[in-house]
Parts: structure tokens; sequence; C-alpha cells
């Protein structure tokens, strides 16, 4: 029996590890006899690595490597998972998507590194000219197709991007903010399923501080490149804050 067809969506699930030995096999064959496609795939996991070594490590990269990432990055937006814009939310995995399998560290939570890694993410959109910015949030549609609830923000601040991510369970709201003192910030929001209410607690992560609690099924994440007792005070502010 002839194996399926290799398509565009087989040649992404093999960047990204998400297909069975036999399946591999057959992609790894087709690429052997199309070097031009094999040449690309090679670049996106060049250039995945490249990411990884920028968010993880802190590492300094090649232009040619970044160059790379940044083709990487149009590449994941072309993938994007939308949902029916409602008030202007474009709502997408945008170029974190490879990279949202969170590494828990200690005691604290999971989705801690996933906001981090966001955040470096959000930054990174900022800066690329190609990727367009899409600051409108719709709470009453978030919250019917997400079940995902923000807390009200200061007036002085502003969202400058608002993202959905894929997480372990579901989707994975980002805001990217701006404080009336010139911050940049992210606020990082994943369902639960606890009950439980925490007072914000505040980590160090390289050069950024992101300070996480819990309320009414959500866990939230605020990070940014504050002192840890900084972070602490400005997130015990939002989390007393109504939810949208």
């Amino acid at each position: 029996m002839m194996p399926d067809p290799i398509s565009d969506c087989d040649i992404d699930a093999y960047i990204d590890h998400e297909l069975d030995d036999v399946r591999r096999m057959e992609v790894e064959d087709y690429l052997a006899r199309n070097p031009d496609v094999a040449s690309r795939v090679m670049a996106d996991l060049s250039a995945r690595s490249a990411l990884r070594l920028m968010f993880n490590d802190g590492r300094t990269v090649s232009q040619v490597t970044e160059k790379a990432a940044a083709t990487l990055a149009q590449r994941l937006a072309r993938r994007r998972w939308r949902l029916p814009a409602a008030g202007g939310l474009a709502a997408a995995a945008g170029i974190v998507a490879l990279m949202l399998h969170p590494v828990r560290h200690g005691d604290v939570p999971a989705y801690v590194d996933s906001a981090v890694v966001s955040h470096k993410v959000g930054l990174l959109r900022a800066a690329m000219a190609s990727q367009v910015e899409t600051p409108a949030f719709d709470a009453r549609e978030t919250l019917k197709r997400t079940r995902i609830r923000m807390p009200v923000l200061p007036e002085e601040w502003r969202i400058t991007d608002v993202q959905l991510f894929p997480a372990p369970t579901g989707p994975a709201l980002q805001f990217m903010i701006r404080t009336d003192g010139g911050a940049a910030l992210s606020m990082f929001a994943v369902r639960t399923g606890g009950q439980a209410a925490t007072e914000p607690v505040a980590v160090r992560r390289g050069d950024d501080a992101v300070a996480y609690w819990h309320r009414d099924g959500m866990a939230y994440a605020l990070t940014g490149a504050l002192r840890p007792a900084d972070m602490d005070r400005v997130a015990g502010d939002l989390a007393d804050n109504q939810l949208f």
C-alpha cells in the first residue's frame, strides 16, 4: 500500500515532533528525495533552536539565525488559531506555538514558565514590522469562547496586544501592556480547574520578575522587567480588582 502524500501539515507536524514513528519515517524519506523542502525544514528547525536559546538561556544569536527565526515566526503566523473576530479580537497562537511546553521549577507552577516565554514572544512581536499587534479586547466574547476572565486593569494602562496561545489545559490568554510609567508588562491567564484563592507570589526568571496567583479557577501571571518586590506589589493590586 502506497503511503498518503506528504502535505504541508505533515511537514509542520514533523517539525513539531507530533508524528508517530511510521509517518515520521515517511516524511524523512520524502525530504531525502526533495532537497529544497528539506532545506526549508532544516532552516525552521534551526530557527526553533535559536528561539529556545534566546528565550530560555538569554544567549545571543547571529543575524543569520535571527533572520531564520523571523522566517519561522512568519510561517507560524500563517498557522494562526483564529476565533471569529468580534470587537476586533484577533486570537492567535502566533510564534510561540512550538514552545509552550511548560517545565516545572521547584514549587513554581508550570504555567509560570509559559507566561515568561509568551512575554518574550510578545516583545519580539512588537519589534517585528511583519507581526501586526491586535490591541482590541472583547471581554464578553473571550469569556464565552474560552471561559477566561481577566482582572480589570488600571485606567492609565494601555493594552498593546492580545493573543491566545495553546496550553496543556486549554487556551491561554495574554495581554501585552504599557503602564503609565512606560513599563512593558504582560498578563497571562489560563484555567486551572481549582477554586482556591491565593495571594500573588513573585519569583525571578532571568531579567524578568513574575508574580503569579489563582482566583476562581483561573491562574494568572504578571511578567516584566521589574524587581520582584515591585512586581509583587503591582500584582497584589491587580489580584484584588474585579474580573472582566
